[in-house]
């Protein structure tokens, strides 16, 4: 007679397979951050430097976010180093002579959880810890395993991260993770502008049967899905993110020189029509269909030519494809018209007029994925987060909990 298991036994076996059920319906995610959302390093060998205090030479260090470099007079030095140049000749864009940059922690979590790995214990560097940790420490996620981040450079647009080979890279961690989770379909959590770059790589990379097997649910925390205002300030103002003090327009020497910001534009459609005014000068104003005079009356041309080159890369807004999840912030003041006086346009700091959104992305491109629920098959579900705002989507407990709710 063979020997019988004791019920102690039978009880702790049960338990252990209800466990290993529960962790097996856990799927993989995969985190594209937003614009700024993660770190970039530097290595530099100038000959010249806009101030005495600034770096000619050094090897690889923190660019993006650095706290010192966002002191004066190293605000210059930040702005020179992180700046990019365009060569007509060959229609490229790249750092300056004598800047290398490079993107760290791709596959990992860390470069988004903290953008300044020498602060972590201060909150205005932390970004997406408090998400990563919960489903560390909450439900068993490995960093670098099951949970992983795909960090990019977010001064660029799409087609030159096609060019960079960052879409292939997604692709193939994407499929390691669904390996890694036991060839369990993941989730794409994205945020800010990680939506749109995305979406581009949704709709434009891989095909539907490769949606199908390897992602289980695509989720947007305040997706920028057709531009926001606020880019249409950085090519005249620019605009400081509210982290260099006592420098209104510090910034735009930089970020006119960004693709992102030209393909960030506020895309003319039934999303920004053309009653909708972004910029008032004593002149005329200017709606998202009016940039071609609006670069001109700043005597920036080459804004509207990087307009003209990334406008339509995502401006389609093809549905996914896949089950959609469009979170957002909602009923935070939110940049929406921003207001010159005589003689200030475009190097005066602009009073803002505000409208609806989450404090950076404004409501009709939070809500633009909404059309996606006509054009396909998969459901598509929208939720606002009333008074949480842009950078808090990736922080709120409300918020996780609801990405817990459709991962685990």
């Amino acid at each position: 007679m063979g020997a019988q298991a004791s019920p102690l036994l039978l009880t702790a076996l049960i338990g252990l397979c209800l466990v290993v059920a529960s962790r097996a319906k856990n799927t993989p995610i995969v985190i594209i951050p937003g614009v700024l959302g993660n770190q970039i390093e530097a290595k530099l060998d100038k000959d010249s430097v806009p101030h005495i205090w600034c770096e000619k030479k050094s090897g690889w260090f923190t660019l993006w976010l650095g706290i010192l470099e966002l002191v004066y007079p190293f605000t210059d030095c930040l702005e020179d180093n992180i700046k990019l140049e365009y060569h007509p000749d060959t229609g490229k864009y790249t750092s300056p002579e004598g800047v290398q940059t490079r993107v760290p922690g791709f596959g990992e979590t860390s470069t988004i959880e903290y953008l300044d790995p020498s602060t972590p214990w201060l909150s205005f560097t932390q970004y997406c810890h408090d998400l990563v940790e919960h489903f560390v420490s909450k439900h068993g996620y490995i960093r670098g395993k099951t949970i992983v981040a795909a960090p990019y450079d977010w001064r660029y647009a799409p087609s030159l991260f096609q060019e960079q080979g960052y879409y292939n890279n997604l692709k193939q961690l994407i499929e390691d993770v669904y390996a890694n989770g036991g060839n369990t379909p993941i989730t794409l959590l994205v945020h800010s502008m990680g939506a749109p770059t995305s979406l581009y790589f949704l709709t434009k990379v891989v095909d539907q049967a490769w949606k199908e097997k390897y992602i289980k649910s695509y989720v947007s925390l305040s997706g920028a899905w057709r531009g926001l205002s606020k880019t249409v300030k950085m090519f005249s103002s620019g605009d400081n993110e509210g982290i260099v003090i006592d420098m209104d327009i510090w910034g735009r020497k930089a970020q006119r020189t960004y693709p992102a910001t030209a393909w960030l534009l506020p895309n003319p459609s039934d999303t920004w029509t053309r009653d909708e005014v972004i910029i008032v000068t004593p002149e005329r104003n200017y709606s998202a269909w009016d940039y071609k005079p609006y670069f001109q009356a700043m005597n920036y041309t080459r804004g509207y030519e990087m307009y003209e080159e990334f406008k339509n890369l995502t401006n389609d807004l093809l549905p996914p494809n896949i089950t959609t999840y469009c979170y957002y912030g909602n009923k935070v003041a939110t940049p929406l018209t921003y207001v010159y006086g005589p003689g200030d346009f475009p190097d005066t700091e602009p009073k803002t007029i505000n409208g609806n959104g989450d404090g950076t992305v404004n409501n009709n491109s939070l809500l633009a994925c909404k059309r996606w629920k006509k054009q396909q098959p998969y459901s598509v579900t929208l939720e606002s987060f009333d008074n949480v705002e842009h950078v808090d989507m990736v922080k709120n407990k409300d918020v996780i909990n609801a990405v817990e709710a459709i991962a685990v």
